[in-house]
């Protein structure tokens, strides 16, 4: 099935202050958006509003010409990943990864999942004693244990390096070819291959 996200004339609030305006954009199966602008210019807002964690905006979200803030239904098909891992300290990679199958309601396979990721060796380790890197390829896993159809990444590409950059990817390729839609927000100098580009700084009210 194909996809498409419709964003029209978005405009956020937090509390009293408007955060960012007149943000139009479509995006559909099998493309990635590149959100950029500086901090503060609102690219976090603007992919939690998208997750459906923040209520207060005015303008139209439609997904599959559903709007979302009129039915919350189609939200279980979003996945937003911050900069925070989200991670149990506490508990092993394998831990967390069957906490999340729990939650989403799936049975993928674990084996798949950390050979994609690369964290075979990581299965058995507390995550406290991982390194910042390894924290956010195991935060990484959420994608593919979850049936999300829309993936929302937040620097998705701070720790890794290079080659861990490419199998990042290398994910959302496969994501995006089954009929997916990503949005990653990016402060770096690498970037992932996309098709559209949003600068928050052209909406922003800084």
């Amino acid at each position: 099935m194909s996809n498409k996200l419709i964003i029209k004339n978005l405009e956020c609030f937090r509390e009293e202050r408007t955060i960012f305006q007149r943000l139009s954009c479509e995006i559909e199966s099998n493309q990635t958006m590149l959100v950029r602008g500086k901090n503060g210019s609102g690219k976090t807002s603007f992919l939690r509003l998208v997750a459906g964690y923040l209520k207060n905006y005015n303008g139209k979200v439609l997904f599959n010409d559903n709007d979302l803030q009129q039915n919350n239904e189609p939200l279980t098909d979003f996945r937003f990943i911050g900069q925070k891992n989200s991670l149990k300290d506490n508990l092993t990679v394998r831990k967390n990864i069957e906490m999340w199958q729990l939650i989403y309601h799936t049975k993928k396979d674990i084996n798949k999942i950390v050979d994609l990721l690369d964290i075979r060796m990581l299965l058995n380790k507390d995550i406290n004693t991982l390194s910042d890197g390894q924290k956010k390829r195991v935060s990484l896993s959420r994608l593919l244990i979850s049936k999300a159809k829309v993936w929302l990444l937040d620097e998705p590409l701070v720790y890794l390096d290079l080659n861990k950059v490419k199998l990042l990817q290398d994910i959302i390729l496969q994501h995006n070819d089954a009929g997916g839609i990503t949005l990653y927000t990016s402060n770096t100098n690498i970037d992932l291959n996309y098709d559209h580009l949003i600068n928050m700084d052209d909406y922003a009210i800084l």
